[in-house]
């Protein structure tokens, strides 16, 4: 939806769940030398100045990565995966920016790599075209990018199976529009049938009202990709941050001038097919930790 800016969402308690998964998957691919390939379906702009007016105007940033930030100390030592993931975004942070899903993948991904980027929205690929040319928080040889003014999905499913074999996708639409949700299941199934070995990631929010349509999505999702190979790995992870009854449907508008800020998503969850070794593990571990020192600012 072109009217979504995730400036005002940056940093929050979904992008922690977000992006400690895809730094988990890139991490994977890294360990072999073999180049892979990158999609990112809904790119947004890449870097989020946090001390921008949408971001201080919910607040999110400072109920999700500023609270993880302060207590990464007490949080981090017994997650090293947890501890890279903080390590990575400090750098960021430590000069009051928060790093997006390119900007995480154009750092972690080496010079054979190849990252296609698209966004629609025409401020925030303007952003994004910008952003991916600075270079000071990338000190090693960055990976070849591409960048689409197009429809993520459609670039998708125009553009897999990519000739590296290798790689992984992250679609993350704004699910403001009902259809998305749709979009979101026939995509995946398209994609997998034809690129049956890519890491598909797909974050999601965990909506009250909303609960039929995402449940809906994620059945379709798994049972297409197991129609398929039915030995595939799946696994689901979610970061719920404050009770299913909490959560209050509204307009930003509304978000914003509200004096307590119900939480407008009670979670988010990350559902992954072709999920790397001990992915599940790993980061359901690193979770237990995120959860328990984010869930004390729900309101």
């Amino acid at each position: 939806m072109l009217s979504y800016q995730h400036a005002f969402h940056a940093g929050n308690h979904a992008d922690i769940l977000k992006h400690l998964t895809l730094f988990f998957v890139l991490s994977s691919l890294n360990k072999k030398e073999k180049p892979y390939t990158y999609f990112d379906t809904h790119s947004a702009s890449g870097l989020y100045d946090l001390l921008d007016n949408r971001s201080q105007k919910t607040g999110e940033a400072g109920q999700g990565i500023s609270r993880l930030i302060s207590s990464k100390l007490m949080i981090s030592g017994s997650h090293s995966l947890l501890s890279d993931y903080l390590s990575l975004i400090d750098r960021y942070y430590s000069k009051n920016f928060y790093p997006g899903s390119p900007e995480i993948a154009r750092v972690l991904s080496r010079r054979q790599d190849f990252l296609v980027l698209s966004e629609l929205h025409p401020q925030e690929i303007e952003n994004l075209r910008r952003n991916m040319l600075k270079t000071p928080f990338c000190q090693a040889a960055c990976s070849q990018i591409q960048i689409h003014a197009r429809n993520g999905f459609e670039m998708l499913k125009a553009l897999t199976p990519p000739k590296t074999k290798r790689g992984a996708v992250l679609i993350d639409p704004s699910y403001e529009e009902i259809s998305d949700y749709i979009d979101c299941a026939k995509t995946i199934s398209a994609v997998n049938k034809k690129w049956t070995n890519g890491i598909i990631m797909l974050w999601y929010p965990l909506l009250a009202h909303r609960e039929s349509e995402i449940n809906q999505m994620l059945d379709d999702i798994q049972a297409s990709a197991r129609s398929v190979n039915p030995n595939i790995e799946i696994c689901d992870l979610r970061l719920q941050v404050a009770a299913k009854d909490s959560h209050k449907e509204m307009s930003l508008k509304e978000y914003e001038e509200s004096e307590k800020n119900p939480p407008r998503l009670y979670g988010s969850g990350m559902l992954v097919l072709n999920a790397p070794w001990h992915l599940e593990e790993e980061v359901n571990s690193c979770l237990e930790a995120i959860s328990s020192c984010l869930s004390s600012t729900s309101q």
